[in-house]
């Protein structure tokens, strides 16, 4: 054999490798839940971030997810379960900010309501839910599973998952100090409004069932709150200022109010709601929150002196981080202080603080609490 056609050959070779590699199957969606249930975490992770067939994986669980969690026996059910859990909690993750949900619009001139197609993601989340339901009381890990996948959830800042499209009736009042077993979500005090599709058995209401469990979780209040900002700004505004008080997440909800006050041009009202979750908080993201929107309501008062010193306590707590960053550098160039600005700018693109930017991802809930929870789900589930 020449040494031209010895090469040709073996470059053949390696092109017919290299295609039986790429088109290898992927591995099945009980082959991935049995290395996570073995301790495998981040390597089925990695698997699942490698392939886009997550309607298979949906599936799968569904037609052997509870065969898998029975095989273990009555003694490691408990265990089996929270892994197919938690397992379909980090698929729908992995997926979500690719495939969500499928809205199909009727033709121009044709009197019906969009159609809703539910994408994997969301159905997973449930399917892990669903798991839980058929206990009649909440084990105490289903409640960090639960935390975990409104981290999840929040995301994907979809009302009709998290709550369906209700509000609050008008005449309701929600006064602090009440307990958190306020009855956000009963249908005898809700009304439905069509913002989307006014079709009832479209909404999931992830948020609306896990509350009927946990009704004093305080993390699942607040998020009633959170997804309504948007179609229903006056009723977060309620469900704010009913948790001001609360120890757990009060000075959250006052930084979220703040905002919201601001956005409603009201900056007296923002501004002492600002100052509230300031004093009640220790967390740094609610600190950076509550500051940033107080240099925020400052500047539009026209009052750059104290505003400049707003973000720069903001910044204090969060260096380099890009919201507050960009609006202390517009002042002070403003000011004639061009060489602080640009020392305010260059802190930013040398750093990677703005990549969880607060304000940058206040809409998603409690997505900063994912690497934490998962940690702790995972702990659980290792064998």
């Amino acid at each position: 054999m020449s040494v031209r056609a010895w090469c040709v050959s073996i470059g053949l070779a390696a092109v017919s490798s290299l295609a039986l590699v790429e088109q290898a199957p992927p591995p099945s969606t009980l082959t991935l839940l049995n290395r996570y249930a073995a301790g495998e975490f981040d390597a089925v992770v990695a698997a699942l971030g490698a392939r886009i067939e997550f309607g298979q994986i949906l599936k799968d669980l569904k037609s052997q997810g509870e065969e898998w969690i029975a095989a273990g026996g009555g003694a490691d059910r408990g265990r089996r379960e929270l892994a197919a859990a938690t397992f379909a909690l980090e698929a729908a993750r992995v997926d979500e900010w690719r495939e969500w949900k499928w809205l199909q619009e009727p033709p121009p001139g044709v009197p019906k309501l969009p159609i809703l197609y539910w994408m994997p993601p969301p159905l997973l989340i449930e399917w892990g839910c669903e798991r839980f339901r058929h206990d009649e009381t909440p084990r105490p890990v289903e409640r960090l599973w639960q935390l975990a996948a409104l981290a999840v959830a929040g995301r994907s800042e979809d009302t009709q998952f998290l709550i369906g499209f209700t509000e609050l009736l008008g005449s309701s009042v929600l006064p602090a100090g009440l307990p958190l077993h306020i009855r956000l979500i009963r249908q005898d005090m809700l009304r439905r409004r069509g913002v989307e599709v006014f079709n009832p058995q479209d909404e999931i209401g992830h948020l609306n069932h896990v509350m009927d469990r946990f009704p004093q979780e305080p993390r699942f209040v607040l998020a009633q709150g959170i997804v309504r900002e948007r179609d229903f700004p006056d009723d977060a505004l309620k469900i704010y200022a009913a948790l001001a008080d609360d120890p757990a997440v009060g000075g959250e909800a006052l930084a979220r109010l703040a905002g919201l006050q601001l956005r409603q041009r009201r900056p007296a009202d923002a501004l002492v709601s600002a100052d509230r979750a300031d004093r009640l908080s220790r967390d740094p993201y609610v600190n950076y929150l509550a500051r940033l929107f107080r240099g925020m309501t400052l500047q539009n008062l026209r009052r750059d002196v104290d505003a400049v010193a707003a973000y720069q306590s903001a910044l204090a707590v969060r260096p380099a981080t890009e919201s507050a960053s960009v609006h202390l550098a517009e002042l002070l160039f403003r000011a004639d202080n061009r060489a602080a600005a640009q020392s305010t700018m260059a802190d930013v693109l040398a750093g990677e603080s703005s990549i969880t930017d607060p304000f940058l991802t206040v809409a998603h809930g409690d997505d900063r609490f994912w690497p934490e929870l998962i940690a702790r789900l995972r702990r659980e589930i290792r064998p």
